[in-house]
């Protein structure tokens, strides 16, 4: 039947009061997590209120032209604005990552599965590589940098940069050590917040090593405080976009992300600064 004959259904007579809220939020444009901040709610408790829509209004409701919604408030409507151009900026961010990163050669994917040698020399390039937070490793006649997890979230910025100029090369992560996952993480980005792991990094020649040591250390020295002042902007931006959701919704506001303070006293914990 074509769904301009179809007969007009009114989604607030159809829908419970949270499967209303969640599915005009959901139509919106608002992933799963945000629509669980904003409402106070478990990621599953979402999911399930979406797919009690779908059984209601059929699995695509949200296209479908003979469904009467009612209006968000305009103060929720900034709010989602607000939400989706933050998220419009972490998919340019995600875009340019992954094309840093690139593809990598069998052989040097071969030299730095270091797990896989079965060598005494090898473990113990892997433990020396865990044991400080960044750390070059002489493999033959290159050099690799190995980033711990938690560092690689904080000097995201400057391994961006060194790897812009050609001075470093994704390779691989190293999945040996758990990801670096703080509870306010969700804040931090558009998509699933999986964490960050530990990472090798090929130098772009042997003589780079110095280079990058000096530039990861005059980084950390004068733009680290910096990139945590745009990291904790970015984060109450997306906090009080979900928290007026939350107050239209009648729900309470979401826990709020740490203070600047409190994230730069992490990372300089984290970087083993003074």
């Amino acid at each position: 039947m074509d769904t301009g004959c179809q007969k007009a259904i009114d989604a607030r007579l159809k829908l419970a009061k949270l499967e209303l809220q969640v599915a005009l939020l959901a139509r919106a444009g608002l992933k799963r997590w945000e629509i669980a901040t904003a409402l106070g709610l478990q990621q599953g408790t979402v999911k399930s209120q979406l797919e009690r829509v779908a059984t209601k209004l059929g699995s695509n409701w949200k296209d479908r032209k003979n469904i009467i919604w009612p209006e968000l408030e305009e103060e929720v409507l900034r709010a989602v604005r607000s939400l989706q151009e933050q998220n419009k900026q972490e998919i340019s961010f995600n875009s340019a990552r992954l094309a840093m990163e690139g593809e990598i050669s069998p052989d040097e994917a071969a030299i730095l599965q270091l797990q896989g040698v079965p060598s005494r020399v090898g473990s113990t390039y892997l433990r020396q590589a865990r044991a400080v937070q960044w750390h070059l490793l002489l493999l033959g006649e290159g050099r690799v940098l190995h980033v711990g997890a938690a560092a690689r979230f904080w000097i995201k910025p400057a391994l961006a940069a060194l790897a812009d100029n050609k001075y470093i090369r994704y390779l691989h992560s190293d999945n040996g050590d758990d990801p670096y996952r703080p509870w306010w993480l969700p804040y931090t980005t558009s998509g699933r917040a999986r964490g960050t792991r530990a990472a090798y990094y090929k130098l772009g020649d042997a003589s780079a090593g110095d280079y990058v040591r000096n530039y990861l250390q005059a980084w950390l020295d004068g733009e680290l405080a910096d990139y945590i002042t745009h990291l904790y902007s970015r984060m109450q931006q997306r906090w009080q976009a979900l928290s007026r959701i939350a107050r239209s919704a009648g729900r309470p506001e979401p826990i709020p992300p740490p203070t600047r303070a409190e994230l730069l006293g992490e990372a300089r914990q984290v970087l083993g600064i003074s």
